[in-house]
């Protein structure tokens, strides 16, 4: 009789592992599938960077397009770069981008000010100035 009770539970965790065994595979397919329709076409991949040609800030359909190309340069909140010749960042004219898709407004300090941008807004960095975003990673391109 305990035989017979034992082997049950025993048949009974094994059934169990069995069907959380098959749930997590069909789980982890589907979440396999839906970033595949999520990739964009063309990317390059060079060190580890994912690299895409398209370039443009609004896709047709006037969606925000975030897409990393050569040349960008990635901050990440509260960190702070510099403007220089030989500083982190060149002066010049430079495109804002938020790095979020659903960030269409982000602060980022210039300077001593922090001033709300938009996505694809152009900036001027001039030699001396700081800048170090606030809310959201930001792409200047």
């Amino acid at each position: 009789m305990v035989d017979y009770i034992v082997g049950g539970i025993i048949l009974a965790v094994l059934l169990i592992t069995l069907i959380v065994g098959i749930v997590e595979t069909v789980r982890k397919s589907k979440a396999r599938a839906e970033e595949k329709t999520r990739e964009v076409d063309e990317v390059v991949e060079k060190h580890g960077v994912r690299y895409t040609p398209e370039a443009t800030i609004v896709d047709p359909n006037g969606k925000e397009n975030v897409t990393y190309v050569q040349g960008d340069i990635i901050i990440k909140p509260r960190k702070v770069l510099l403007v220089g010749k030989h500083a982190d960042i060149k002066p010049g004219k430079w495109t804002i981008l938020a790095s979020n898709e659903k960030a269409t407004t982000f602060n980022v300090r210039v300077g001593n000010y922090v001033q709300e941008y938009k996505h694809g807004q152009e900036i001027i960095l001039s030699e001396g100035d700081e800048i170090c975003p606030t809310s959201t990673t930001i792409i200047l391109r």
